[in-house]
Order: C-alpha cells, then structure tokens, then sequence
C-alpha cells in the first residue's frame, strides 16, 4: 500500500532524473550543496528554524539517516542476496506534511564534525552505485511504494534536495532574526 499520488512524484522523479547517469550528476551536485548548507549553518546550528520542526543539526542528522538507510538499501538490491518479505508501514502525514519514517527521527543534535563526517562516509558509498535497475528487486518505500535501486537513488537525491532548499530558507530567516532560540 502506498499513499496518494505515489505514482505521480515517483513520474517526477523519473522526469527530474531520466537516466542513472543523470541521477549520479545532480546526486554529486546535490550531495556537495549540501554540505556547504551545513557549514553555513554552523553559527545557529542548534537554533529551531523558523517554520521547521527542527534545528539545521537536526534536519542535517535526518537526511543522513536517511542516505545511510539507502546505502544499505541499495546495496541489498544490487546483491544477490535474496530478499526477505517485510511489512509494509505506509508513511503517516500530519497537516499534509510527511513525517520521518521511524529510524529517520533526528536527535536533539549531533554536533557538525561529526555530522560531517557522517555525510562524507555515507557519500563516498553513494557515489560508488552504478545501478542497472531490475524491476524484479525491490524494497519498499513508506510514501513511494516499491522501488527498484535506481528509484531509491533518485528519490534520495531528490530528498537531499528539498531538505537543502528548506534548510537554506531557514537560515536566511534565522540569520534575519525571525527565528526563535527554541521550542516550538
């Protein structure tokens, strides 16, 4: 079971990034964005954000999650190992925002070193894929459904993307002093 409009974002992202060669560019453009984001976020690094949940460490720890998640996902469909049936808990939403699967939940942050760090280790196990999709191995997304090896790259490039965008709206309003120095 997936959730409504599945197979419209996951035609987007096939629109967004066509071909694996394609994915791999922007997936190394958006990895290295997102980086400099951290960085830049470094003097309010543990300050919520303006119409965020989260501080930048916090949102900067949940994309990490998420790309170590996919590393080991993709990995497993790249294998030849066989794959296991699991259940499959589609993503919950609240007021039309997704909310981060279990396991993809941030801390109360991690300083930026050792996210830093953390990026660094699972992009060079990102950049290394070279997927051959194969319809026939899939694993489940909770708000995508199932996806093969390619699909899950693309949509984590295009996760990277859009928690770099809203990211970089939140340290423009906190640098402005819209923000607050905590809660909610």
């Amino acid at each position: 079971m997936t959730l409504p409009n599945a197979e419209e974002q996951l035609a987007e992202l096939h629109a967004l990034y066509p071909t694996a060669e394609v994915m791999a560019d922007r997936l190394r453009r958006e990895l290295d964005a997102f980086e400099q984001t951290m960085r830049e976020a470094e003097t309010v690094w543990d300050r919520q954000m303006p119409n965020r949940e989260w501080s930048p460490a916090q949102e900067a720890e949940h994309v990490i999650l998420v790309n170590e998640g996919t590393v080991r996902i993709v990995r497993l469909l790249l294998s030849d190992k066989p794959l296991r049936a699991m259940p499959e808990q589609p993503g919950r939403m609240v007021n039309g925002r997704r909310l981060a699967p279990e396991g993809t939940e941030p801390g109360p942050g991690q300083p930026l070193d050792t996210l830093l760090e953390r990026h660094a280790a699972a992009r060079a196990r990102l950049e290394e894929f070279r997927p051959d999709p194969d319809p026939s191995r899939t694993f489940y997304h909770p708000f995508l459904g199932r996806l093969d090896a390619l699909d899950w790259l693309r949509m984590t490039t295009w996760h990277i993307r859009n928690h770099r965008k809203a990211m970089q709206v939140g340290l423009e309003r906190l640098k402005a002093g819209a923000g607050t120095s905590g809660g909610a």
